[in-house]
C-alpha cells in the first residue's frame, strides 16, 4: 500500500510557530519533525512508498527530505506531488495519484501525530470489504465540562475530557481504482466522502482510547504534543 501525506496546507492558525518559514508538517515535536513521526509510523506498518503532495514552500520539504527517508524500520521511498495552485484536498490526492502503483492507498493529513495500529485499521478494511476505510478519533472537549443533577446544583468538574462524539482523524484508506473519481479540485470531505457514506460504501475504524492522536492545528496543539508526545 502506497501513502499520499497531504503537506500543502498554509498553517495561518500556527504561524507563530512557524514565522511562515518553514510548512507545517516540519514543525519538530521531541525532535523531530511531525512528518518524519509520520513517515516512521508509516514505516512501522509496511509501508514502503510515500506520495508527498507539496505546495506551499513544497522546496524546503523536498531539500529536507531527499527520495529516501531511513527509519528505525526500514527505508521508505518519497515522490512529490506538487500543486501549482491551491486545488484542495480532493484535488491534492487526485494529483498524487499518478505516482500510486499498488491496490490499495493509504491518504493522511500531514499534521497529525499518532501510534495507533495501522496494521488493524487495513484487517478491518479487507474484513467489512468496502471501497474506503476512514479513522475515526474521539473528540475532545476544547473547554472543561461542568455536569449539573436535576437540583441544579453543580456535581463535578471535567477538565477537557472525552465526548462521544467521533471525528475524522485525517487517515483513510481506499481503493487506488477510487481516486480517478476525486474532484480535479475542491475538498475531498464534501465532494467523494459524502457520496461514498450516502452508498454506505465507507467502513469506520475508531481509534482505542489508549492509543495517541493528536491534530496539530495551533500553538497550543504544539504545546500540548511537546509535553504529552511518546516517540514511536
Amino acid at each position: 500500500m502506497d501513502a499520499i501525506i497531504l503537506c500543502g496546507g498554509l498553517g495561518t492558525r500556527i504561524r507563530t510557530v512557524t514565522n511562515n518559514s518553514y510548512p507545517k508538517a516540519m514543525i519538530k515535536i521531541k525532535g523531530k519533525t511531525i512528518l518524519e513521526w509520520e513517515l516512521t509510523w508509516l514505516r512501522k506498518h509496511n509501508i514502503q512508498h510515500a506520495i508527498l503532495a507539496v505546495r506551499h514552500l513544497a522546496e524546503y520539504i523536498e531539500e529536507n527530505f531527499g527520495n529516501v527517508y531511513e527509519t528505525q524500520h526500514g527505508t521508505i521511498d518519497i515522490s512529490y506531488s506538487k500543486e501549482k495552485e491551491k486545488l484542495g484536498s480532493g484535488g491534492a490526492v487526485r494529483l498524487a495519484s499518478q505516482y500510486v502503483s499498488t491496490d490499495l492507498t493509504l491518504i493522511m493529513n500531514g499534521d497529525i501525530l499518532t501510534n495507533f495500529n495501522l496494521s488493524d485499521m487495513v484487517k478491518l478494511h479487507h474484513q467489512l470489504n468496502r471501497p474506503a476505510t476512514m479513522a475515526l478519533a474521539k473528540m475532545r472537549s476544547p473547554y472543561g465540562i461542568v455536569e449539573v443533577d436535576e437540583n441544579s446544583c453543580i456535581i463535578r468538574f471535567r477538565e477537557k475530557p472525552l465526548l462521544e462524539h467521533w471525528i475524522h482523524a485525517g487517515v483513510d484508506i481506499v481503493l487506488t481504482d477510487l481516486l480517478a473519481s476525486f474532484p480535479e479540485k475542491g475538498q475531498m470531505e464534501n465532494t467523494i466522502f459524502v457520496e461514498l457514506a450516502e452508498k454506505k460504501q465507507f467502513s469506520a475504524y475508531k481509534i482505542p482510547v489508549e492509543s495517541y492522536w493528536r491534530s496539530i492545528d495551533t500553538p497550543k496543539d504544539f504545546k500540548e504534543a511537546e509535553a504529552e508526545w511518546q516517540p514511536l
